[in-house]
C-alpha cells in the first residue's frame, strides 16, 4: 500500500509540476528538473518495490542515502574537467548561492538513484536479464592495457578537448573496471562478468543510461534552469538541447556511474564503516570538495542567474 501511495503521489506532483513550469510558476519553472527528476525516481521506487522488493530507495534506504550523498561529488569530477572542456554551461540558475549551491546538490543527487533504480526496472521486467555470449580472456596484462588506453583517454581529453573531448565518457572503464577486479570485486566487475560471458549487467547500463539520457535531456530542455551545450564539430541536429550524437554518451557513462559506485561503496566499508572518526572526516572532506567546485561552477560554467 505504501508504494502504491508512493507512486500515486510521484505521479501527481510530477504532473502538477509539469503544468505549472508550463505556466512559468515558479519554483516549479526554474527547479523543475529536481521535481521531475525526484518524482521519477520515486515513482520507480514503488514499482521496483511492488515488482520485486529490491527498490534502492524503498528497500535499501541505508544504500540509497550513500548512492544520494556519492552522486554529487562523483559528478562533480566531471564538472571539473568541463571547466576545461567547455561542452556545456547553466543558464537561469537561481541567483541566492543559498538556494543555488543545495539545489546543485539536490539536482544532481539524482544521477546515481535515477540510473540505478532505471536499471533494477529494467531487470524487473526481464530486459537482457540472462544475455549471454562469448567469454573473453581476462588478465593482468588485459587489464593493464586498458588501464593504459583509459588514462590516455583522460590526459587526452584535458591536453585536446577540442578533438578528444568524448573519451571523458569511456576513459574512466577503462580505468575503473581493471581496479575493481583487482581489488577483489571481480562478480562486479564488468570484465569479471564478461569473462563469464555475462553481458547482462553491460546491457542493462547501457539501456538504462540511454533512458536516464533522453529523460535528462527532455525535462533540462523545458527547465527554467537549464543546461546549454557548446559541443565542438558535433553541434547539429539536436534533440532538445542535446546534439544527436552526444546521446551515444549516456550508455557509457552510466557503465562509469555503476564503477565508480560500486568502488565508492568497497572503499566506504573497508575504510570507513564501524569508524566514526574517519567517516567523519571523509564526510568533511567531501563538502570541502563540493563547496569549492560549487564556486567553480558559478564563475566558469553558469551563464545566467535567474532573480
Amino acid at each position: 500500500m505504501k508504494a502504491k501511495l508512493i507512486i500515486g503521489a510521484a505521479a501527481a506532483i510530477h504532473a502538477i509540476a509539469f503544468v505549472l513550469m508550463l505556466r512559468k510558476v515558479d519554483p516549479f519553472y526554474h527547479l523543475f528538473y529536481s521535481f521531475a527528476w525526484w518524482t521519477y525516481i520515486l515513482a520507480l521506487a514503488g514499482i521496483n518495490h511492488l515488482k520485486a522488493r529490491n527498490s534502492l530507495i524503498l528497500d535499501r534506504p541505508r544504500e540509497a542515502l550513500w548512492a544520494f550523498l556519492f552522486s554529487t561529488p562523483w559528478w562533480l569530477f566531471f564538472e571539473v574537467y568541463n571547466f576545461r572542456l567547455d561542452n556545456w554551461n547553466y543558464a537561469g540558475v537561481p541567483f541566492n548561492p543559498y538556494v543555488r549551491w543545495p539545489g546543485y546538490f539536490v539536482a544532481f543527487g539524482t544521477v546515481l538513484p535515477g540510473v540505478f533504480e532505471t536499471r533494477t526496472l529494467l531487470q524487473n521486467l526481464g530486459v537482457a536479464r540472462r544475455l549471454r555470449g562469448k567469454p573473453i580472456a581476462v588478465s593482468a596484462s588485459l587489464h593493464a592495457r586498458f588501464a593504459v588506453i583509459g588514462a590516455l583517454m583522460m590526459v587526452g581529453a584535458a591536453v585536446a578537448p577540442l578533438w578528444m573531448f568524448p573519451f571523458v565518457w569511456t576513459g574512466l572503464i577503462f580505468l575503473l573496471d581493471p581496479l575493481l577486479y583487482r581489488v577483489g570485486a571481480r562478480e562486479e566487475s564488468l570484465s569479471g562478468q564478461a569473462e563469464k560471458g555475462d553481458y547482462s549487467t553491460i546491457a542493462q547500463l547501457f539501456l538504462a543510461g540511454m533512458i536516464c539520457g533522453l529523460l535528462w535531456e527532455f525535462w533540462n530542455y523545458w527547465a527554467g534552469s537549464k543546461w546549454i551545450y557548446a559541443v565542438p564539430k558535433l553541434a547539429f541536429l539536436k534533440i532538445f538541447e542535446m546534439p544527436l550524437l552526444g546521446f551515444f554518451g549516456f550508455p557509457f557513462f552510466a557503465l562509469e556511474c555503476y564503477l565508480g559506485y560500486r568502488l565508492f561503496m568497497m572503499a566506504r566499508q573497508r575504510y570507513l564503516e564501524g569508524n566514526a572518526p574517519r567517516l567523519l572526516a571523509a564526510l568533511l572532506l567531501a563538502a570541502v570538495y563540493c563547496l569549492l567546485i560549487f564556486s567553480g561552477i558559478d564563475r566558469y560554467t553558469v551563464w545566467t542567474y535567474s532573480l
